[in-house]
């Protein structure tokens, strides 16, 4: 009995001892892998407090229907140029950078250029660093007068269908009746149907009614669409999109 007894408190101790160990080293990998997301957060937190991007200026050449944007990094973190979103209008686009280093250093200015596939006057451009920091230009591009550098730019193409392109150029409100009446241009080589669009204010799918009172949305034709049921003058957010998925989005304050 006593050996039979020294045998199986031996086994019970080996037991408890190899539980222990791999239950250390389970929890050891835990707080590993704990300790690594928390660090890799608050590096994340600090980049996005500490960056920031101030849009300078734009210049449209009409030869080669290129647009660039001066940005300077006027946050205190280094960028990656590589690592940045340009939208315009609503799209994301491909783009190119001069000077041609990847690392943006803090007081740094870049030329961003894209291609201009909206042929629009006026101009809306979104720059968002890699931390969801954005910063912001609108308004009709100078022409340059004679100041246009000689970039030789690489741009790829955009990516999915360009034959279809809207923008929403105005937003007004008649609040008496109301409607919210939104000026929209077809930019692109394709002909649209007015009656087949889906609009949303707020994200709210809206009833419209549209002049021209023609269904075909001919290319470089402008349309009047009216909203109906949205009242207020508050913020809010329009988005058009076409029965190919193709949108258009519009945000800020309507006009009186």
């Amino acid at each position: 009995m006593g050996f039979e007894t020294t045998v199986v408190i031996s086994i019970f101790f080996v037991s408890v001892l190899v539980l222990g160990t791999n239950s250390y080293a389970v929890m050891s990998s835990s707080n590993d892998v704990i300790s690594d997301a928390e660090d890799i957060r608050y590096e994340m937190q600090y980049n996005k407090l500490n960056s920031a991007v101030s849009p300078g200026s734009m210049t449209l050449d009409n030869e080669s229907s290129i647009l660039m944007i001066e940005v300077t990094n006027s946050g205190s973190v280094v960028l990656d140029s590589d690592e940045i979103s340009m939208l315009m209008d609503g799209y994301l686009l491909n783009y190119d950078y001069y000077p041609e280093t990847a690392k943006w250093y803090p007081g740094e200015t870049k030329i961003f250029a894209v291609e201009d596939i909206s042929g629009s006057a006026s101009k809306r451009v979104k720059i968002v660093t890699d931390s969801g920091v954005a910063g912001y230009i609108g308004g009709v591009p100078g022409s340059g007068d004679g100041t246009i550098p000689e970039i030789d730019w690489e741009i790829d193409s955009p990516e999915g269908n360009t034959d279809e392109i809207i923008t929403i150029d105005s937003m007004k409100s008649d609040k008496p009746n109301s409607i919210l009446i939104v000026e929209a241009t077809n930019h692109g080589d394709e002909v649209l149907y007015a009656d087949e669009l889906s609009i949303l204010v707020d994200g709210k799918v809206k009833l419209y009614s549209y002049s021209p009172d023609t269904r075909t949305w001919y290319s470089g034709e402008t349309k009047t669409f009216a909203i109906e049921g949205v009242s207020g003058s508050a913020y809010m957010k329009v988005e058009i999109i076409t029965d190919s998925g193709i949108s258009a989005s519009f945000s800020g304050i309507p006009e009186k």
